[in-house]
C-alpha cells in the first residue's frame, strides 16, 4: 500500500478543518447526560404481601423490600403510571396506553408474580379502569359513565351493566359525552363485594348503586349522603360494612351492607379526607386527611396542620387511635395485608409507618417535587435545588445523591435564588427572607418584614452583594446580602397604577435592575411591562418603563454589545425580544423564536434558549438538533438541567458542543464577523427608511455568491423571500443594482405598517438589519 505524500496529508487536514468551520452551525453533536437527579416519582402503591411493596412509577413497576426499603426488581412497560390499577391482592394489575396512530387504547393485564403481561385488548374509546373482581377474572371499567365488564384473561367484553340510573347531578351530556361538570370529574369509584357477586358504584349521583354482576342489572340504591356525589368507597374484607367519604363536606360514613342503613358519620371540619381503608380483620377504619385551611397570627408558624391518619372502631363509631409524621400534604395510604404497617404518600416523601410501634420504618424522598415548586441548577452546574412549599431538597450532580432535606417547620417556602458563587440559596418563608448555606442548609441570615410582606420572587445580583425581592403586592426590596439589611424599598408606578411585580434581574456590575410587571385593564385583561432602574450611588432610580407582549411570569437577562451598550432579553408570548437600552427608551433590536429559560453566553455572543442557540446579533440560529431542551442552565451555559420524567431530571455537560461554536473576531470597526467571513461582505441600510411602499436594500460581496434576502416580522414570521441568484463580487448600492422590495408578501399582498427585519444569505455570510414601513 502506497503512503500519501506529506504535503497532501497537510492540505487534507487544512481542508477538513475549513469544512468543519463552514458547516459547523449545521452539525448535530450527540450529547449524553452525565447525571440523573432524583428517582422516578411514585404514582401509587400496592402490597403483594406484607414484606413486598409494588410501586408504580411513570413507565414501569418497582418491587420494594418492605424490610430493607430497597428496590429489588423492576418490570413492566407502559406509558402512564396514572392509568395503572391493581387487583385487591396485588397479584395482577391493569394498564391502559393510548396509540396515537390508530387513535385506540390498549388495555393490558400483568401477572405481578410472573412479572409478565398475560393479556391485552384494544378499545376504541378511552376507558376508566375501575376495579378487579376478587373471585373471577372480571374487570369493571367505564366509558362515558357507562359501566362495562371484561374477562381479563381472554380480553373479551362480557357486556354493559344495564339499568335505569338516576341523573347526574353535576354534569350534563353533550352529544353523548359528559360536559359542563360543576366539579372535576374523577370518573367513578367502585368495589366488588368480597364474593364477587355485586358491584357497588359511586359516581356523580346522590346515591350509591348496587349492581348484580351475574345479571348485569341495577338492583338498588343506598341513600342518605349529604352531598351531590361521593368521592370514594371501600368495602370491608368480610363484606359486612361499606365506608364512603364526601370531599366537599369532609364527611365519612359507615353503612351496614345487609340492611344498607347508615351506622355512623364523622366530619373533619374544613380538611379533606383523601383515603379510607378497612383493617384486614374489618374491625377498624383508617381515614387519611390532608390540611386545607391554615391560620396564624403575625409572623408565627401556620396553625392547623393536620395531615393525620385517624383510626375508628367500625362498630361503635369511636375514634381509637391516630398518628402522623413530620411530612405535610397527605395524599393517599396503603395498608399491608397483615395490618401492621401502612404506606403514607405525601407531596415530598413516601413513608412506611409501623402502626404497632408508632414509628417510621422507611422514608423515600429522593424525587423532585412537582406542583407549586421550583427546580434550579446552581450557576456552577454542581448542585440541583428543589423548593416545594414545605421542603428544600438538594442533589450533588457529581455523586447524583440527595444531600439535603430541609423542612419549613410549620411555615411555607416561596421563591428560590442561588448566588453567583453557588454557595448560598435564598428563599422566602412566609414573612421571613432566609439566606442559607447550599451545602448544609443552615440559616446564615434572616429578615423579618413586620409589615406583612408576602414574598414571591427573589434574585441575587451578579456581584452577589445585593438581593432583590419582588412580590405581587407591588413592592421591591433591595437587600444587602451580608446581613439581609434593607437598603431600599421601591414602590413602582406606571402612570397612576401600581403594577404587580413578578420577576427581577440585575445586570452585570449591578448597574441596572429590571422587573417584569403587569397592570390590570379589566377583570381578565392586563398590560405587561418591563421596568428599568439604574443604580446611582446606593440607590436605584427608575429610568423608564415600556409595554411588552407576553407573560408576566418570564424573567429577563442582560448582556453588553461590543460597542459597550447594554441589551435586555425578555422571553414572552411572541418569542424572545431583545432590547437595546437607550438613554430615555428601549429599542427593539430583534425577536427570536424560543422560550425560557434563557441565558447569554459569558462573552455575550450567543443566546441559549430552551433547545435553541442563537447568534442573536445576526438573528441566526445555530442548528443542532441533538441539543437537549433544558429547564435550567449554568451561568456559563455549559451545564444543562433537563426534565426526564416526573421526579427525575437529567444533567448534560455541553462544554464540548459550545467549544465548537463559531467564534467572534473584532476588527477595528468593531463589526462582528464569523471565522472565514471577509469584512467587505456587508448588508447595508435600506433606503429610503422609513418607506412607503417600496425600498431598496444595498449590499456588497467579497466573492461571487448566491444571494437571497428574507424579510421577517419581529416575531420571526417569514414575509417575503427575494432570490437574486448568483452575483459576482462587488458593491450593489444604487437603485439600479440594489435589491428592490415593493412592500408585498409572498402572496402579493401589501404588508401593514411597522418594523420588519431583513436578512441576507450569501454563501457563508449572513446579516440582519431593521427597516420601517410607515403608511
Amino acid at each position: 500500500m502506497k503512503t500519501l505524500p506529506l504535503f497532501f496529508i497537510q492540505n487534507l487536514r487544512v481542508n477538513i478543518i475549513l469544512i468543519c468551520v463552514v458547516c459547523l452551525p449545521h452539525i448535530a453533536v450527540a450529547i449524553e447526560p452525565i447525571a440523573i437527579i432524583g428517582q422516578p416519582n411514585p404514582e401509587k402503591y400496592a402490597f403483594l404481601d406484607s414484606h413486598t411493596i409494588l410501586r408504580v412509577v411513570q413507565t414501569h413497576i418497582q418491587v420494594v423490600d418492605a424490610d430493607t426499603g430497597e428496590v429489588v426488581d423492576e418490570f413492566g412497560n407502559f406509558k402512564d403510571g396514572h392509568n395503572v390499577m391493581f387487583s385487591p391482592t396485588g397479584s395482577h394489575f391493569a394498564t391502559q396506553d393510548y396509540i396515537k396512530d390508530s387513535e385506540t387504547h390498549i388495555v393490558s393485564i400483568w401477572d405481578t408474580n410472573a412479572r409478565e403481561k398475560i393479556s391485552e385488548w384494544t378499545v376504541e374509546d378511552r376507558i376508566d379502569l375501575v376495579t378487579f373482581s376478587p373471585e373471577e377474572p372480571i374487570l369493571a371499567a367505564a366509558i362515558n359513565d357507562r359501566i362495562y365488564l371484561w374477562n381479563w384473561e381472554e380480553g373479551a367484553l362480557i357486556g354493559e351493566m344495564v339499568g335505569k340510573r338516576r341523573p347526574l347531578t353535576s354534569c350534563i351530556y353533550v352529544n353523548g359525552n359528559l360536559s359542563n361538570c360543576r366539579y372535576p370529574f374523577h370518573g367513578i369509584s367502585a368495589v366488588f363485594s368480597p364474593d364477587g357477586k355485586f358491584l357497588i358504584v359511586a359516581s356523580l349521583r346522590p346515591d350509591i348503586e348496587i349492581w348484580n354482576v351475574q345479571t348485569r342489572q341495577l338492583e338498588g340504591h343506598i341513600e342518605g349522603h349529604t352531598r351531590d356525589w361521593v368521592e370514594g368507597i371501600v368495602i370491608s374484607p368480610d363484606g359486612n360494612y361499606l365506608a364512603t367519604f364526601e370531599l366537599g363536606t369532609h364527611t365519612i360514613s359507615v353503612l351496614n351492607m345487609e340492611t344498607r342503613l347508615l351506622l355512623w358519620k364523622a366530619k373533619y371540619g374544613d380538611d379533606n379526607v383523601t383515603d379510607i381503608q378497612f383493617s384486614p380483620d374489618s374491625q377498624q377504619l383508617f381515614v387519611a386527611k390532608t390540611t386545607t385551611g391554615l391560620r396564624r397570627t403575625g409572623s408565627d408558624p401556620w396553625v392547623g396542620w393536620d395531615d393525620t391518619v385517624r383510626v375508628w372502631d367500625v362498630k361503635s363509631g369511636q375514634q381509637i387511635d391516630s398518628f402522623s409524621t413530620e411530612f405535610r400534604r397527605l395524599q393517599a395510604m396503603t395498608l399491608s395485608p397483615d395490618g401492621k404497617t401502612v404506606l403514607l404518600e405525601y407531596w415530598d416523601a413516601d413513608v412506611l409507618w409501623d402502626i404497632q410501634k408508632k414509628e417510621t420504618r422507611h422514608v423515600w424522598a429522593d424525587f423532585v417535587v412537582f406542583g407549586f415548586s421550583t427546580v434550579r441548577l446552581s450557576p456552577d452546574g454542581k448542585t440541583v435545588v428543589n423548593r416545594s412549599p414545605n421542603y428544600i431538597k438538594t442533589w450533588d450532580v457529581a455523586s447524583q445523591q440527595m444531600q439535603l432535606l430541609v423542612s419549613a417547620n410549620g411555615y411555607q417556602f416561596e421563591g428560590l435564588a442561588i448566588s453567583a458563587d453557588s454557595q448560598k440559596i435564598v428563599v422566602s418563608k412566609d414573612t421571613w427572607i432566609e439566606l442559607r448555606d447550599i451545602h448544609t442548609g443552615k440559616v446564615e441570615a434572616q429578615l423579618l418584614n413586620t409589615r406583612g410582606f408576602s414574598d414571591q420572587h427573589v434574585a441575587f445580583s451578579q456581584s452577589g452583594k445585593l438581593l432583590a425581592v419582588g412580590n405581587y403586592s407591588r413592592i421591591i426590596l433591595i437587600l444587602d446580602v451580608k446581613d439581609l439589611k434593607e437598603i431600599q424599598r421601591i414602590q413602582p408606578k406606571i402612570g397612576t397604577d401600581s403594577p404587580n411585580i413578578y420577576h427581577t434581574v440585575f445586570s452585570e456590575n449591578d448597574e441596572y435592575l429590571a422587573a417584569t410587571a403587569r397592570t390590570r385593564i379589566s377583570n381578565n385583561n392586563y398590560k405587561h411591562w418591563i421596568l428599568l432602574w439604574k443604580r446611582i450611588g446606593e440607590t436605584y432610580v427608575l429610568q423608564y418603563n415600556w409595554e411588552v407582549q407576553g407573560s408576566e411570569s418570564k424573567p429577563a437577562f442582560f448582556t453588553n454589545k461590543t460597542d459597550g451598550s447594554t441589551v435586555l432579553a425578555t422571553p414572552g408570548a411572541i418569542g424572545i425580544q431583545i432590547w437595546e437600552l437607550l438613554l430615555d427608551s428601549a429599542e427593539l433590536i430583534t425577536t427570536l423564536e424560543g422560550s425560557p429559560p434563557i441565558r447569554f453566553s459569558p462573552d455575550g455572543r450567543y443566546l441559549y434558549s430552551s433547545a435553541q442557540i442563537w447568534d442573536w446579533q445576526t438573528s441566526r440560529p445555530i442548528n443542532n438538533p441533538d441539543y437537549p431542551r433544558f429547564d435550567d442552565i449554568s451561568q456559563d451555559g455549559s451545564v444543562l438541567l433537563s426534565y426526564k420524567m416526573p421526579g427525575q431530571y437529567q444533567v448534560y455537560d455541553v462544554k464540548h458542543t459550545l467549544s465548537l461554536l463559531p467564534y467572534a473576531v473584532e476588527p477595528n470597526d468593531k463589526k462582528i464577523v464569523t471565522l472565514g467571513e471577509i469584512k467587505r461582505n456587508q448588508l447595508l441600510q435600506n433606503f429610503p427608511n422609513p418607506f412607503n411602499p417600496e425600498t431598496w436594500i444595498p449590499f456588497q460581496l467579497a466573492n461571487s455568491s448566491n444571494v437571497t434576502i428574507q424579510i421577517y416580522t419581529p416575531a420571526g414570521n417569514l414575509v417575503r423571500t427575494l432570490s437574486l441568484g448568483m452575483k459576482s463580487a462587488g458593491t450593489y448600492s444604487s437603485q439600479s443594482n440594489a435589491i428592490h422590495w415593493d412592500g408585498r408578501n409572498n402572496q402579493g399582498e401589501p404588508v401593514s405598517s411597522g418594523i420588519y427585519l431583513y436578512t441576507i444569505n450569501a454563501g457563508d455570510f449572513s446579516a440582519t438589519r431593521k427597516m420601517l414601513i410607515r403608511k
